[in-house]
């Protein structure tokens, strides 16, 4: 009995412990929660939102992982987490990384460049903001030879957006870049993608483009884009001219992240799309008059070829003297809705190049003497006077009182 009353003491025991040191319910709290496509960029886009937020001129953001920077030589700056801010003049490359489901990442990075915009506007800068698979090359304040690549992966969901890149200038200035090779003067908000031995897509959001590149200038206005062939040897420098504006992808351009901008925007409706209109045939006894007529888009002047950069004090009215056209026709020629806004350094096209004028040399000029002539009088040789014989001498007897002896 002492025997059966030990072993079921021992059963008591072993049934009052628990031999878990970790309740299972802690031991499921420490599994790392795993968030769904659409959950991963929405809480990238709020987590950028709060650590970029007021970034300064010349600054990179290190918004969401995963993030690459290639540094100039002799910089190394802590730049691996999100929040982290380096300067601009430090960055020779960024690169973000695609929207990956299983690794939970979708790189974000966000840059605010000086480029050309004149310093009395403090504070003021173009804003850069790479998404996904897509990288920058070339990155310095001026910004003014850069190039963009991005991928065209398949997307993990309907909520991911492309990859691409956002390009956003303050409100009221005009800012021009040298984008893979292309021309690029932008007041505007724009979408854009470069797609290596592909096409470099410039879509227009708000404001205007202006795109030039073998001897060919596109006007984008807002809703449409324009593509440029690339290839060469990395296969990201522009080789043909911009196409015909089309309208944009709109899906797109509504997935991507435009809340992280400094200024908002609201995205336009894409353009009619640019079809041939057949010329009406012989048959026909009327001809066809369109119920409104249809806007055209201006286009800078193709003829003029030359450029010239506005300087301080300048006006576009003194501007048109100086080149020997109207104010009309200037304004006309470089698509400029009002044309009391120009600002230092802006570049608008012109009929000829403007010679520089030869300083003038002022000679003074001495008074002249005037000289009134004295006039001089010379006596004319005269002749000694002759002695004349009286012809009738007179006689002592007509002299009264005289004595002849």
């Amino acid at each position: 009995m002492a025997r059966w009353g030990l072993l079921a003491l021992v059963i008591v025991l072993l049934g009052g412990c628990n031999l878990s040191t970790v309740p299972p319910t802690q031991q499921t709290a420490l599994t790392p929660q795993r968030l769904a496509c659409a959950q991963i960029v929405s809480q990238a886009v709020q987590t950028v939102g709060a650590v970029c937020s007021e970034l300064s001129r010349d600054t990179v953001c290190y918004g969401n992982r995963l993030v690459q920077a290639a540094f100039q030589p002799g910089s190394a700056p802590q730049f691996s987490v999100s929040g982290d801010r380096i300067e601009l003049l430090a960055v020779q490359r960024l690169e973000t990384s695609p929207l990956d489901e299983t690794a939970q990442t979708w790189g974000i990075a966000l840059l605010k460049a000086l480029v050309n915009i004149p310093d009395t506007l403090p504070g003021q800068g173009v804003t850069f903001l790479l998404y996904g698979d897509t990288a920058l090359d070339g990155i310095s304040p001026p910004m003014n030879a850069v190039r963009l690549r991005t991928g065209i992966g398949p997307l993990p969901c309907a909520e991911a957006p492309p990859s691409a890149m956002l390009l956003q200038s303050p409100q009221g200035t005009s800012v021009t870049i040298n984008l893979n090779g292309a021309s690029l003067t932008l007041g505007s908000t724009l979408h854009l993608t470069a797609t290596p031995n592909g096409l470099l897509t410039i879509a227009t959001i708000e404001g205007s483009a202006i795109v030039s590149a073998f001897n060919t200038t596109r006007v984008v206005l807002p809703g449409a884009q324009v593509t440029l062939p690339l290839g060469a040897t990395d296969g990201l420098q522009v080789i043909g001219p911009p196409s015909e504006p089309q309208p944009f992808d709109a899906a797109a351009i509504q997935r991507a992240p435009l809340s992280l901008l400094e200024r908002p925007v609201n995205i336009p409706a894409p353009i009619a799309r640019v079809t041939s209109t057949p010329l009406p045939t012989a048959t026909i006894a009327r001809p066809i008059i369109p119920s409104q007529p249809t806007a055209l888009p201006c286009v800078p002047r193709p003829d003029w070829t030359a450029t010239y950069t506005i300087q301080r004090g300048d006006t576009l009215f003194s501007i048109a003297q100086r080149f020997r056209v109207t104010l009309a026709e200037l304004q006309q020629a470089n698509c400029i809705l009002n044309p009391n806004v120009i600002l230092p350094g802006q570049v608008i096209r012109v009929p000829f190049v403007l010679q520089p004028t030869a300083p003038t040399v002022v000679v003074p000029t001495l008074p002249r003497a005037t000289f009134t002539p004295t006039p001089t009088w010379t006596p004319l040789p005269t002749e000694p006077a002759k002695r004349v014989p009286p012809t009738n001498p007179p006689k002592a007897t007509d002299v009264p009182g005289s004595t002849i002896p």
